[in-house]
């Protein structure tokens, strides 16, 4: 039996097995190699790691990790998790393992905006965070897109790294009259239509085509993604959620379902940068081993 299961070798999951094993824990990480930043070249704000790709990221993370005996390293997918008394059973699509603890580091189930070609442009031109991408669109005219959360901030936070801006409701009327003055006074324009389509070359974004007619010429785009934490393998545990479908957890990361914690961005059910996730997972996995070393003394 393991000490703890670690769904997800991201950033999180491989921060908290990293320090497992120097806690002489048993674990053991179950990664389906499918990331959600897959498609991102850069990874940027990490000290002494800006600019590193996520792939080579996690093999390096890995091979931290995996050096000490008590770590180990299953490729697989899980398919259910159940708590039996005091234990956990995590099933995967070829195999079955039992562990006192569970860390979800699984990330984020990650949906686009429904527009023509979008996949040809994120991840190169198009991105959704600013702070992990603002310095490389630096200067450049920009469409950013906005909902009703962010449009009172976001035209203003891009604005630090361009002037030139294109805010897009993608066909929500959610732009007021004061935000509309606002748009106009700083010099940006504004288009609530629907878009339908992205059009450049080489992953590098050179228009919008809205569902009007309308075409904007744009070097860049800061998008509105869809995000959460619905995973398969967690329907058959009655989980408390939020208003917002988010796992309800506490300070320390742990859920409704006591010796079940989440970390990084299943944590914080929001996409959030490479630093943020690995300090999380390292924060929670030593409270685990508190509670482990607690018990057995």
């Amino acid at each position: 039996m393991y000490d703890a299961i670690i769904i997800g070798g991201g950033p999180a999951g491989l921060s908290a097995a990293l320090n497992f094993g120097r806690g002489l824990k048993r674990t053991l990480i179950i990664d389906a190699d499918q990331p959600r930043n897959g498609v991102t070249e850069e990874s940027h704000g990490y000290l002494t790691q800006d600019g590193v790709s996520p792939g080579e990221f996690r093999k390096s993370a890995q091979r931290d990790a995996l050096k000490y005996e008590d770590v180990s390293l299953e490729r697989d997918r899980v398919t259910n998790i159940e708590k039996h008394e005091d234990r956990f059973i995590v099933s995967t699509s070829s195999a079955h393992f039992t562990s006192r603890q569970v860390l979800l580091a699984a990330g984020l189930r990650e949906k686009g905006p429904d527009i023509k070609n979008f996949e040809q442009f994120y991840g190169t031109s198009v991105f959704y965070c600013p702070w992990c991408d603002g310095y490389e669109l630096r200067n450049r005219r920009l469409a950013v897109m906005v909902d009703e959360d962010s449009i009172a901030h976001m035209p203003m936070l891009i604005s630090n790294w361009s002037k030139d801006i294109l805010i897009c409701s993608n066909g929500k009327d959610i732009i007021s009259e004061e935000n509309k003055e606002i748009l106009t006074n700083k010099g940006f324009k504004y288009n609530e239509t629907a878009i339908s389509e992205m059009t450049g070359s080489s992953g590098l974004v050179e228009s919008l085509i809205f569902e009007d007619g309308t075409v904007e010429n744009i070097e860049g785009m800061i998008v509105k993604m869809e995000w959460d934490t619905k995973f398969d393998f967690l329907e058959n545990l009655n989980l408390k959620r939020g208003k917002k479908g988010e796992l309800e957890v506490d300070q320390f990361g742990e859920t409704s379902i006591p010796g079940l914690f989440t970390a990084g961005e299943t944590k914080t059910n929001f996409a959030g940068q490479l630093i943020n996730a690995a300090a999380n997972g390292a924060d929670v996995a030593k409270f685990m081993m508190m509670k482990l070393i607690q018990t057995d003394f």
